[in-house]
């Protein structure tokens, strides 16, 4: 009986389970508050907003945070552990599944809603952030990573306590 070789990962469609199993390791490792691990997640030269709907809606560049690389990624980590002073507090992130909304040249086009609940340790829980997420996934290096993500916030106001990665 003779097999024949695997396709490489790049020339593999990327299926509904590849993208869950892609998020779950995503928020596991920001809610473990594994946040040297966030950056990876994401290509070399990726895009990375937080927008309120109103701009985003209508087109409008002006965002609540940007990075437009994986560097600008782990600098924002670096702020976070390093030079940031916040109480402390821990983060929880509710995905729904994601849905391939369309398929690209080198990957899939992703969305699905987030709800992040922020607990400081003397208070009761609170929402951080309601929203969608709009997401570019593509082959990179053997593995998927995230080229573009987008999370648009419902609320015209979030707590100045947006401090992690959604």
């Amino acid at each position: 009986m003779t097999t024949s070789p695997q396709a490489p990962v790049s020339m593999m469609p990327i299926t509904r389970d590849a993208v869950r199993d892609f998020f779950d390791d995503y928020y596991a490792a920001l809610d473990d508050v594994r946040l040297h691990d966030w950056p990876d997640f994401f290509t070399a030269s990726c895009i990375y907003r937080v927008i309120p709907r109103e701009n985003y809606e209508r087109g409008y560049p002006l965002c609540t945070m940007q990075a437009e690389s994986r560097g600008m990624l782990q600098d924002r980590v670096t702020g976070l552990t390093r030079t940031q002073m916040y109480a402390p507090r821990y983060y929880r992130r509710f995905p729904t599944a994601p849905r391939i909304v369309a398929e690209t040249d080198n990957g899939v086009r992703a969305r699905h809603s987030l709800l992040i609940i922020q607990t400081l340790l003397d208070k009761q829980s609170d929402v951080v952030l309601a929203g969608v997420c709009h997401d570019h996934i593509v082959v990179d290096e053997g593995r998927l990573r995230l080229a573009e993500r987008i999370v648009v916030f419902d609320s015209e106001m979030i707590p100045n306590s947006l401090v992690y990665p959604a």
